[in-house]
């Protein structure tokens, strides 16, 4: 893995903006930008923190700060910002090197003069850069200038002129508070730093990605001024930005620095485990997802107990638990509003979440007594129907449609209109509602509770024939989509992978087989599982442009990362070549430096060379390539 990035690199932006970091809080506070120093998107920022009183959302408070550096009658501006047709100033002339850990480092050259700049983020929240005269015999002057935004990472924001620009004074520095709902903004220096007020806006920043991505990409930001120290050779100097007043300023020991790529991983699975004041969550990806259902139930083995966490496992179970309402779960969001249930498949990884825990940790019988209450809850609800019309047909399998909603995974809608519907029944709620039912039925038969296994025990055999009756189809040696009455979508796509790698299949040896099969050939890639086989008319290779053409392409042909676990599962289960699938674990080492270091991102690229987009770090991403490390090692 690589550990340096070089002058070359940092200088030629077209590398240096593609390359992002994130330094995450366990309360949820970020720090992102580019390794160049220059805010691409809006979403970047020193500190974009959690904003409970305000929405679910994080809001970017301080955006960003420009340094600038006088030696003698020199003067170096290290920031970076891009305006329309220009960069300006273009501080990343002067990197020479820049370091992701063991925390971000960015070192300058000026001259004779070398200062280096160290970024770190505590468990609370709050931000420290550390400036150090690494080379130089004199002292220099160092300006920081503070810029800030105080919105919704979502928006950007133009110059206001009814913000409340009051500096208020505390101890090392300032407090801000542009609007009233915000908490205050503490920009706090050591070093006998003094803050001299000269408020200015900086007016149209751009963030060139959200302009690819057919957003609004200009806004203005709000310096306050200046703190202003010197820099003596070897004696750091502390600048920190946070949401309490800080009484130390000091930078903390960093966490080792990793060695593998298994460490690489675990250590961005912590990124996502959100400590807030009603439990743990998880962030589905960063940087605009929340925290969803279907996301938190499937990337719960791998970011949890697989990564050595278990106490997150029953923590997060325990805000599910008061989540599930008729045998679902809400897609997005923490909020009890019936709108965000419509998802039928949720409540199947929940279980399978469950199942998992018992296979790696606790055994049925103890995951059966602990979750029996929520495991019912779901059987019972699908078996005799809840919202969104999901129910049990006759022949054992689980139907579900409402009209403009996508309630499975491929979840694209456009002007209420669902890009992939997939009304009817769905493969891999089907596959999953199975692998649902047996594992209960043995879990309550190891737990000794006979009444449940007595009315429950018929099923299986009941679906597994509902189930091969109605995908598989002989002569084509694959599984149909989805089943909407007599009408089967014969799409290839990676949703009947899921009928081989859960723990309970309803096929036979060789249908599995035959599943594995058409996949490798059709959708496999070394980043993923395509969404749709190329050779189908609606493949869409490309995933990138804007909105309406991102969710053309979201589950047109797009390869999804987390499906390469569930291939991995599949298979070893049908006895594959493992080392053909460690040849295919080893690409994680390139995916983790070529978009956010060290994280895997949400989607790429079907067509090569399989360009990454979407969210720059994903929760399941990380999670099932953490699973799919665990089932090489034969976990």
């Amino acid at each position: 893995m690589r550990t340096i990035y070089k002058r070359s690199e940092l200088n030629d932006l077209a590398f240096s903006n593609s390359r992002e970091f994130i330094a995450v809080a366990a309360k949820g506070n970020y720090a992102a930008g580019t390794i160049a120093g220059c805010n691409t998107r809006k979403y970047h920022g020193l500190v974009v923190a959690l904003q409970p009183q305000i929405d679910e959302d994080h809001h970017v408070l301080l955006a960003g700060v420009d340094e600038k550096v006088m030696a003698g009658d020199q003067t170096f501006d290290l920031g970076i910002h891009k305006y329309p047709n220009v960069y300006a100033p273009d501080g990343a002339q002067y990197l020479v090197s820049f370091s992701p850990l063991p925390m971000p480092c960015w070192t300058y050259e000026l001259g004779d003069i070398s200062i280096t700049k160290e970024l770190q983020i505590d468990d609370e929240g709050s931000l420290t850069i550390r400036y150090t005269l690494t080379q130089g015999d004199n002292p220099v002057i160092l300006h920081i200038h503070p810029l800030l935004a105080f919105r919704n990472m979502h928006w950007v924001r133009r110059a206001n002129e009814q913000a409340d620009r009051t500096v208020h004074y505390v101890n090392d520095g300032i407090r801000m508070q542009l609007y009233p709902q915000y908490s205050s903004l503490y920009l706090q220096m050591s070093g006998a730093a003094v803050f001299k007020e000269a408020g200015y806006w900086y007016y149209n920043v751009e963030y060139p990605i959200e302009r690819e991505r057919g957003y609004e990409y200009q806004e203005d930001l709000y310096g306050p001024g200046h703190f202003e120290v010197t820099l003596q050779p070897g004696v750091p100097v502390i600048f920190s930005g946070a949401t309490t007043e800080r009484h130390h300023l000091v930078c903390r020991d960093p966490k080792p620095v990793p060695q593998t790529t298994k460490d690489y991983l675990l250590r961005a699975a912590q990124q996502f485990i959100i400590h807030t004041a009603g439990g743990l969550s998880i962030k589905a990806g960063y940087y605009w997802f929340g925290s969803w259902g279907r996301d938190t139930c499937i990337s719960l083995p791998g970011l949890t107990f697989l990564a050595g966490n278990a106490p997150a496992f029953t923590s997060i179970m325990a805000l599910l638990r008061v989540l599930l309402k008729d045998g679902l779960l809400p897609n997005t969001g923490n909020l009890r509003d019936d709108s965000k249930y419509a998802t039928v498949d949720a409540s199947m990884w929940l279980v399978w979440a469950i199942q998992q825990y018992a296979m790696h940790e606790i055994g049925n019988a103890a995951a059966w007594n602990m979750y029996k209450d929520m495991l019912k809850d779901v059987l019972y609800h699908y078996r005799y129907g809840t919202a969104f019309n999901i129910h049990m047909e006759a022949d054992g399998l689980i139907s579900a449609a409402y009209p403009g909603k996508a309630l499975t995974w491929m979840d694209a809608v456009i002007n209420n209109t669902p890009i992939t519907q997939r009304p009817g029944k769905p493969v891999e709620v089907n596959a999953l509602w199975y692998n649902a039912v047996c594992f209960c039925v043995n879990a309550a038969l190891e737990a000794g509770d006979t009444a449940f296994v007595a009315e429950w025990s018929g099923f299986p055999a009941l679906i597994a024939a509902g189930f091969v009756k109605c995908f598989w189809n002989d002569e084509q040696q694959y599984l149909a989509d989805v089943v909407d009455g007599e009408t089967a979508d014969w799409s290839v796509r990676p949703n009947q992978i899921f009928a081989v790698a859960l723990p309970y299949s309803p096929l036979s040896a060789e249908q599995q087989k035959a599943v594995v099969a058409i996949v490798k050939r059709e959708l496999l890639t070394i980043r993923g599982l395509r969404t749709l086989s190329p050779r189908d008319p609606d493949y869409i290779g490309h995933y990138g442009g804007s909105q309406l053409e991102r969710d053309h392409a979201y589950h047109q042909g797009t390869a999804w990362p987390w499906l390469l676990g569930h291939y991995a599962a599949a298979v070893l289960n049908t006895g594959g070549d493992k080392t053909e699938l460690q040849e295919l674990f080893n690409h994680v080492e390139t995916a983790l430096e070529e978009l956010c270091l060290y994280s895997v991102p949400e989607v790429y690229n079907g067509d090569a060379p399989h360009a990454a987009g979407g969210t720059v770090a994903q929760a399941w991403s990380v999670a099932e390539f953490i699973r799919f490390e665990r089932l090489l090692a034969g976990a």
